[in-house]
Protein backbone atom coordinates (compact mmCIF):
# COMPACT_ATOMS: atom_id res chain seq x y z
CA UNK A 1 0.00 0.00 0.00
CA UNK A 2 1.00 3.44 -0.82
CA UNK A 3 1.27 4.33 3.28
CA UNK A 4 -2.48 6.34 3.40
CA UNK A 5 -4.09 3.49 5.96
CA UNK A 6 -1.19 2.66 8.38
CA UNK A 7 -2.06 -0.30 10.64
CA UNK A 8 -1.08 -0.40 14.08
CA UNK A 9 1.44 3.04 14.06
CA UNK A 10 4.82 1.93 16.36
CA UNK A 11 5.03 6.00 17.14
CA UNK A 12 2.59 7.48 18.75
CA UNK A 13 2.01 11.61 19.58
CA UNK A 14 4.23 14.39 22.02
CA UNK A 15 2.12 14.10 24.55
CA UNK A 16 2.55 10.48 25.47
CA UNK A 17 6.24 11.36 25.04
CA UNK A 18 6.10 14.40 27.73
CA UNK A 19 3.87 11.97 30.12
CA UNK A 20 5.97 9.37 29.81
CA UNK A 21 8.69 11.17 30.76
CA UNK A 22 7.98 12.67 33.64
CA UNK A 23 5.35 9.67 34.92
CA UNK A 24 7.44 8.73 37.76
CA UNK A 25 8.40 12.26 39.13
CA UNK A 26 7.92 12.46 42.93
CA UNK A 27 5.05 14.35 44.78
CA UNK A 28 4.20 15.91 40.43
CA UNK A 29 1.00 16.63 39.62
CA UNK A 30 0.27 16.04 35.78
CA UNK A 31 -2.15 18.36 33.78
CA UNK A 32 -3.00 17.93 30.56
CA UNK A 33 -5.44 20.94 29.06
CA UNK A 34 -7.29 19.02 26.56
CA UNK A 35 -10.41 16.52 25.96
CA UNK A 36 -10.51 13.48 28.81
CA UNK A 37 -10.18 11.25 25.99
CA UNK A 38 -6.48 12.10 25.53
CA UNK A 39 -5.90 11.13 29.34
CA UNK A 40 -7.59 8.19 29.56
CA UNK A 41 -6.30 6.67 26.28
CA UNK A 42 -2.55 7.38 27.40
CA UNK A 43 -3.12 6.28 30.95
CA UNK A 44 -4.56 3.04 29.33
CA UNK A 45 -1.26 2.35 26.78
CA UNK A 46 1.14 3.09 29.71
CA UNK A 47 -0.79 0.45 31.66
CA UNK A 48 -0.59 -1.88 28.82
CA UNK A 49 3.28 -1.17 27.97
CA UNK A 50 3.36 -2.32 31.36
CA UNK A 51 4.41 1.30 33.49
CA UNK A 52 3.27 2.46 36.33
CA UNK A 53 0.17 4.47 35.07
CA UNK A 54 0.56 7.56 37.26
CA UNK A 55 -2.01 10.44 38.52
CA UNK A 56 -2.85 12.40 35.57
CA UNK A 57 -5.77 15.00 35.31
CA UNK A 58 -7.13 16.97 32.56
CA UNK A 59 -9.50 20.37 32.12
CA UNK A 60 -11.65 17.99 29.87
CA UNK A 61 -12.59 20.70 27.24
CA UNK A 62 -15.73 20.33 25.47
CA UNK A 63 -17.34 21.46 22.58
CA UNK A 64 -17.72 25.13 24.36
CA UNK A 65 -13.93 25.43 25.53
CA UNK A 66 -12.83 24.67 22.05
CA UNK A 67 -14.92 27.25 20.00
CA UNK A 68 -14.83 30.24 23.09
CA UNK A 69 -11.76 28.85 24.88
CA UNK A 70 -10.79 28.24 28.46
CA UNK A 71 -7.43 29.76 29.57
CA UNK A 72 -9.46 30.86 32.81
CA UNK A 73 -10.62 27.05 33.24
CA UNK A 74 -6.96 25.74 32.70
CA UNK A 75 -5.88 29.03 35.10
CA UNK A 76 -8.29 27.19 37.92
CA UNK A 77 -7.31 23.46 36.96
CA UNK A 78 -3.62 24.40 38.05
CA UNK A 79 -4.99 26.45 41.35
CA UNK A 80 -6.92 24.02 42.33
CA UNK A 81 -4.54 21.05 41.63
CA UNK A 82 -2.21 23.40 43.98
CA UNK A 83 -4.81 23.61 46.83
CA UNK A 84 -5.57 20.19 46.28
CA UNK A 85 -2.49 18.38 46.55
CA UNK A 86 0.10 20.32 47.99
CA UNK A 87 2.51 19.05 44.59
CA UNK A 88 6.35 20.61 44.93
CA UNK A 89 5.53 20.29 40.80
CA UNK A 90 2.80 21.20 38.72
CA UNK A 91 3.13 20.31 34.79
CA UNK A 92 0.97 21.54 32.29
CA UNK A 93 0.49 19.99 28.66
CA UNK A 94 -1.20 21.21 26.27
CA UNK A 95 -2.32 18.54 23.14
CA UNK A 96 -3.76 18.69 19.62
CA UNK A 97 -7.07 20.44 20.61
CA UNK A 98 -5.56 22.86 22.46
CA UNK A 99 -3.01 23.71 20.45
CA UNK A 100 -5.06 24.39 17.02
CA UNK A 101 -7.26 26.65 19.05
CA UNK A 102 -3.99 28.58 20.40
CA UNK A 103 -4.57 28.22 24.09
CA UNK A 104 -2.12 30.58 25.85
CA UNK A 105 -0.57 27.58 28.11
CA UNK A 106 2.44 29.86 29.21
CA UNK A 107 -0.38 32.67 30.23
CA UNK A 108 -2.45 30.67 32.22
CA UNK A 109 0.83 29.02 34.24
CA UNK A 110 2.32 32.56 34.40
CA UNK A 111 -1.18 33.96 35.72
CA UNK A 112 -1.74 31.16 38.67
CA UNK A 113 -1.71 31.86 42.16
CA UNK A 114 0.41 28.53 43.64
CA UNK A 115 2.94 27.10 45.93
CA UNK A 116 4.08 24.53 43.73
CA UNK A 117 6.76 25.61 40.56
CA UNK A 118 4.41 25.33 37.84
CA UNK A 119 5.73 24.27 33.89
CA UNK A 120 3.88 24.57 30.84
CA UNK A 121 5.16 22.41 28.17
CA UNK A 122 3.40 22.39 24.86
CA UNK A 123 3.19 18.84 23.38
CA UNK A 124 0.73 19.69 20.22
CA UNK A 125 0.32 15.64 18.68
CA UNK A 126 1.16 17.09 14.99
CA UNK A 127 4.35 18.72 15.49
CA UNK A 128 6.85 15.30 16.12
CA UNK A 129 6.01 12.04 17.74
CA UNK A 130 6.87 11.10 21.31
CA UNK A 131 10.36 10.91 20.91
CA UNK A 132 10.53 14.17 20.25
CA UNK A 133 7.62 14.92 22.97
CA UNK A 134 10.08 12.67 25.80
CA UNK A 135 13.44 14.92 24.89
CA UNK A 136 12.19 18.16 24.74
CA UNK A 137 10.18 17.35 28.37
CA UNK A 138 13.34 15.97 29.87
CA UNK A 139 15.29 19.31 28.25
CA UNK A 140 12.73 21.72 29.66
CA UNK A 141 12.98 19.42 33.18
CA UNK A 142 17.10 20.01 33.04
CA UNK A 143 16.91 24.10 31.99
CA UNK A 144 14.05 25.59 34.03
CA UNK A 145 14.52 23.07 37.55
CA UNK A 146 18.18 23.22 37.55
CA UNK A 147 19.72 26.11 40.15
CA UNK A 148 22.76 27.48 38.84
CA UNK A 149 25.61 28.46 41.19
CA UNK A 150 25.86 25.27 43.01
CA UNK A 151 29.10 23.79 43.63
CA UNK A 152 30.27 20.50 41.85
CA UNK A 153 30.76 16.99 42.83
CA UNK A 154 33.93 15.60 41.58
CA UNK A 155 32.76 11.71 41.70
CA UNK A 156 29.08 12.02 41.10
CA UNK A 157 27.52 11.53 37.84
CA UNK A 158 23.87 12.38 36.64
CA UNK A 159 22.03 9.47 34.63
CA UNK A 160 20.22 11.02 31.83
CA UNK A 161 17.55 9.33 30.08
CA UNK A 162 16.32 6.73 32.32
CA UNK A 163 12.59 6.95 32.94
CA UNK A 164 11.48 3.76 34.96
CA UNK A 165 13.01 2.90 38.72
CA UNK A 166 13.53 -0.30 37.25
CA UNK A 167 15.71 -2.98 38.66
CA UNK A 168 18.30 -2.31 36.03
CA UNK A 169 18.19 1.71 37.57
CA UNK A 170 19.51 0.01 40.70
CA UNK A 171 21.84 -2.44 39.27
CA UNK A 172 23.12 0.58 37.61
CA UNK A 173 23.72 2.48 40.52
CA UNK A 174 25.36 -0.59 42.43
CA UNK A 175 27.97 -0.43 39.35
CA UNK A 176 28.88 2.84 39.89
CA UNK A 177 29.34 2.96 43.62
CA UNK A 178 31.94 0.07 43.45
CA UNK A 179 34.11 2.32 41.53
CA UNK A 180 33.27 5.37 44.59
CA UNK A 181 31.45 6.82 42.18
CA UNK A 182 27.92 8.52 43.18
CA UNK A 183 24.47 9.14 41.25
CA UNK A 184 23.37 12.73 41.87
CA UNK A 185 20.58 12.52 40.45
CA UNK A 186 18.31 10.96 37.89
CA UNK A 187 16.33 12.52 34.79
CA UNK A 188 14.15 11.52 35.54
CA UNK A 189 13.06 8.14 37.13
CA UNK A 190 11.57 8.70 40.43
CA UNK A 191 13.39 12.11 40.75
CA UNK A 192 12.13 14.39 43.21
CA UNK A 193 12.29 18.42 42.24
CA UNK A 194 15.23 18.68 44.80
CA UNK A 195 16.95 16.53 43.27
CA UNK A 196 16.20 18.21 39.64
CA UNK A 197 17.34 21.64 41.30
CA UNK A 198 20.74 19.83 42.30
CA UNK A 199 21.43 18.71 38.26
CA UNK A 200 24.01 21.50 38.40
CA UNK A 201 26.29 19.10 40.83
CA UNK A 202 27.41 16.60 38.66
CA UNK A 203 31.02 16.48 37.25
CA UNK A 204 29.22 14.19 34.44
CA UNK A 205 26.26 13.61 32.82
CA UNK A 206 26.08 9.97 31.50
CA UNK A 207 22.98 9.45 28.69
CA UNK A 208 21.78 5.29 28.85
CA UNK A 209 18.73 6.69 26.00
CA UNK A 210 20.78 8.34 23.49
CA UNK A 211 17.35 9.89 21.45
CA UNK A 212 15.38 10.66 24.55
CA UNK A 213 18.34 12.09 27.03
CA UNK A 214 20.59 13.84 24.22
CA UNK A 215 19.07 17.27 24.24
CA UNK A 216 19.19 17.42 28.09
CA UNK A 217 22.86 16.25 28.08
CA UNK A 218 23.29 19.71 25.59
CA UNK A 219 21.20 21.78 27.26
CA UNK A 220 23.47 20.73 30.96
CA UNK A 221 26.51 21.81 29.31
CA UNK A 222 25.59 24.90 27.84
CA UNK A 223 23.95 26.00 31.29
CA UNK A 224 26.76 24.46 33.18
CA UNK A 225 29.43 23.23 31.56
CA UNK A 226 29.26 19.39 32.27
CA UNK A 227 30.28 17.41 29.53
CA UNK A 228 28.54 14.11 28.92
CA UNK A 229 29.32 10.82 27.70
CA UNK A 230 26.74 7.73 25.46
CA UNK A 231 28.82 4.90 26.95
CA UNK A 232 26.34 2.20 25.93
CA UNK A 233 24.54 -0.05 28.51
CA UNK A 234 26.86 -2.19 30.16
CA UNK A 235 25.25 -5.37 29.34
CA UNK A 236 27.59 -8.21 29.91
CA UNK A 237 31.38 -8.34 31.47
CA UNK A 238 33.30 -7.13 29.42
CA UNK A 239 30.74 -4.14 28.46
CA UNK A 240 30.48 -3.43 32.00
CA UNK A 241 34.57 -3.32 32.75
CA UNK A 242 34.80 -0.80 29.85
CA UNK A 243 31.58 1.15 30.45
CA UNK A 244 33.42 1.75 34.07
CA UNK A 245 36.86 1.97 32.32
CA UNK A 246 35.16 5.22 30.57
CA UNK A 247 33.48 6.80 33.13
CA UNK A 248 36.53 6.74 35.44
CA UNK A 249 38.86 8.00 33.25
CA UNK A 250 36.54 10.67 32.12
CA UNK A 251 35.92 11.70 35.83
CA UNK A 252 40.26 11.33 36.68
CA UNK A 253 39.31 8.47 38.84
CA UNK A 254 42.04 5.54 39.94
CA UNK A 255 40.03 2.19 39.33
CA UNK A 256 41.58 -1.63 38.67
CA UNK A 257 38.85 -4.49 38.07
CA UNK A 258 37.96 -6.68 40.77
CA UNK A 259 40.40 -9.58 40.22
CA UNK A 260 37.59 -11.71 42.22
CA UNK A 261 35.31 -10.78 38.96
CA UNK A 262 34.60 -13.13 36.29
CA UNK A 263 36.42 -13.09 33.18
CA UNK A 264 34.10 -13.46 30.73
CA UNK A 265 30.92 -16.29 30.36
CA UNK A 266 31.03 -19.99 29.74
CA UNK A 267 28.68 -20.21 26.90
CA UNK A 268 28.57 -24.57 26.54
CA UNK A 269 24.91 -24.10 28.33
CA UNK A 270 23.34 -21.94 26.30
CA UNK A 271 20.78 -22.03 23.77
CA UNK A 272 23.01 -20.79 20.77
CA UNK A 273 20.45 -22.49 18.39
CA UNK A 274 17.72 -19.68 18.84
CA UNK A 275 17.22 -17.21 16.57
CA UNK A 276 16.74 -14.23 18.60
CA UNK A 277 15.15 -10.87 17.52
CA UNK A 278 16.28 -7.35 19.59
CA UNK A 279 13.24 -4.77 19.07
CA UNK A 280 14.07 -1.55 21.27
CA UNK A 281 15.64 1.95 21.37
CA UNK A 282 19.03 2.11 19.41
CA UNK A 283 20.82 2.44 22.18
CA UNK A 284 19.41 -0.60 24.17
CA UNK A 285 19.77 -2.60 20.51
CA UNK A 286 23.43 -1.99 20.51
CA UNK A 287 24.57 -3.12 23.48
CA UNK A 288 22.03 -6.28 23.56
CA UNK A 289 23.24 -6.93 19.74
CA UNK A 290 26.86 -6.68 21.53
CA UNK A 291 25.97 -8.87 24.71
CA UNK A 292 24.23 -11.18 21.93
CA UNK A 293 27.64 -11.09 19.87
CA UNK A 294 29.79 -11.76 23.09
CA UNK A 295 28.52 -15.14 23.65
CA UNK A 296 28.62 -16.35 20.32
CA UNK A 297 25.17 -15.55 19.22
CA UNK A 298 24.20 -13.33 16.25
CA UNK A 299 20.66 -12.13 16.75
CA UNK A 300 18.55 -13.00 13.06
CA UNK A 301 16.93 -9.52 13.09
CA UNK A 302 16.96 -6.29 15.03
CA UNK A 303 14.18 -3.45 15.04
CA UNK A 304 15.30 -0.04 16.07
CA UNK A 305 12.63 2.97 16.40
CA UNK A 306 14.56 5.47 14.98
CA UNK A 307 18.47 5.43 13.64
CA UNK A 308 20.47 8.24 15.06
CA UNK A 309 23.55 6.51 13.24
CA UNK A 310 23.83 3.15 15.02
CA UNK A 311 22.88 1.18 11.56
CA UNK A 312 26.13 0.65 11.22
CA UNK A 313 27.35 -0.36 14.88
CA UNK A 314 24.73 -3.04 14.86
CA UNK A 315 25.85 -4.30 11.35
CA UNK A 316 29.37 -4.51 12.51
CA UNK A 317 28.33 -6.63 15.57
CA UNK A 318 25.25 -8.41 14.37
CA UNK A 319 26.85 -9.81 11.29
CA UNK A 320 25.64 -9.65 7.45
CA UNK A 321 23.18 -12.19 7.74
CA UNK A 322 21.17 -10.04 10.25
CA UNK A 323 18.31 -8.24 9.36
CA UNK A 324 17.87 -4.89 10.36
CA UNK A 325 14.61 -2.86 10.20
CA UNK A 326 14.53 1.02 11.09
CA UNK A 327 10.79 2.33 11.86
CA UNK A 328 8.76 -0.26 10.43
CA UNK A 329 5.00 -0.89 10.52
CA UNK A 330 3.46 -3.27 13.19
CA UNK A 331 2.68 -5.91 10.28
CA UNK A 332 6.65 -5.61 8.80
CA UNK A 333 7.99 -6.12 12.16
CA UNK A 334 5.10 -9.70 11.93
CA UNK A 335 6.46 -10.86 8.47
CA UNK A 336 10.01 -10.25 9.49
CA UNK A 337 9.65 -12.56 12.46
CA UNK A 338 7.99 -14.89 10.54
CA UNK A 339 10.60 -14.90 7.80
CA UNK A 340 13.57 -15.31 10.28
CA UNK A 341 11.78 -17.87 12.24
CA UNK A 342 12.39 -16.40 15.66
CA UNK A 343 12.60 -18.25 18.55
CA UNK A 344 13.05 -15.19 21.21
CA UNK A 345 12.32 -11.71 20.59
CA UNK A 346 13.62 -9.44 23.45
CA UNK A 347 11.99 -6.33 23.53
CA UNK A 348 8.86 -4.41 24.95
CA UNK A 349 5.37 -4.81 25.94
CA UNK A 350 4.43 -4.05 22.70
CA UNK A 351 5.78 -7.00 21.13
CA UNK A 352 3.80 -9.11 23.32
CA UNK A 353 0.59 -9.56 21.65
CA UNK A 354 2.97 -10.76 18.73
CA UNK A 355 5.01 -13.04 20.34
CA UNK A 356 1.54 -14.63 22.30
CA UNK A 357 -0.27 -14.90 18.45
CA UNK A 358 2.91 -16.37 16.68
CA UNK A 359 4.15 -18.69 19.75
CA UNK A 360 7.57 -17.03 20.29
CA UNK A 361 8.85 -16.45 23.82
CA UNK A 362 9.23 -12.55 25.07
CA UNK A 363 11.58 -11.20 27.50
CA UNK A 364 10.79 -7.33 28.10
CA UNK A 365 13.98 -5.54 28.49
CA UNK A 366 12.38 -1.92 27.76
CA UNK A 367 9.67 -1.42 30.33
CA UNK A 368 11.30 -2.37 33.60
CA UNK A 369 10.39 -6.06 34.36
CA UNK A 370 13.52 -7.69 33.60
CA UNK A 371 17.07 -7.09 34.77
CA UNK A 372 20.15 -6.87 32.30
CA UNK A 373 23.04 -4.64 33.06
CA UNK A 374 26.05 -5.17 35.49
CA UNK A 375 26.58 -8.82 36.61
CA UNK A 376 22.97 -9.69 37.75
CA UNK A 377 21.16 -8.52 34.52
CA UNK A 378 23.85 -11.20 32.87
CA UNK A 379 22.11 -14.11 34.91
CA UNK A 380 19.01 -13.00 34.13
CA UNK A 381 20.00 -12.88 30.49
CA UNK A 382 21.95 -16.16 30.48
CA UNK A 383 19.21 -18.17 32.68
CA UNK A 384 16.63 -16.81 29.96
CA UNK A 385 18.88 -18.25 26.85
CA UNK A 386 19.12 -21.37 29.48
CA UNK A 387 15.13 -22.32 29.03
CA UNK A 388 14.47 -25.50 27.07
Amino acid sequence: MAGFAVRIPRTTCRLFGGIKATSTLKNTAILVHGPKGCVYHINYILGMRGDRPPEIYSTCLEEDDVIFGAEERLENAINELDAALSPDLIIVFSCCASSIIGEDVAGAVNASHTRARVIGIDTGGFEGDHISGCAETLSRLATELSTPGLMKKPFAVNIIGMLRASPDLQELKSILANAQIEVNAVLAADARVADLENLGRAALNLVVCEVTGMNAAEALEQKFGTPYLVPGLPIGPGPTREFLEEVTRELGIPWTPDPKSSPGIPVQHFRSDWKIAIVSGPTRAVSMTRFLAGIGIEPALVVIDTDSGNVDRIRALAGERCRILVSPEQNEIREALADCRIDLLVGGMMELPLCTGMGIRHMDMMHGSQKTVGEAGTRNLLSVLAEK
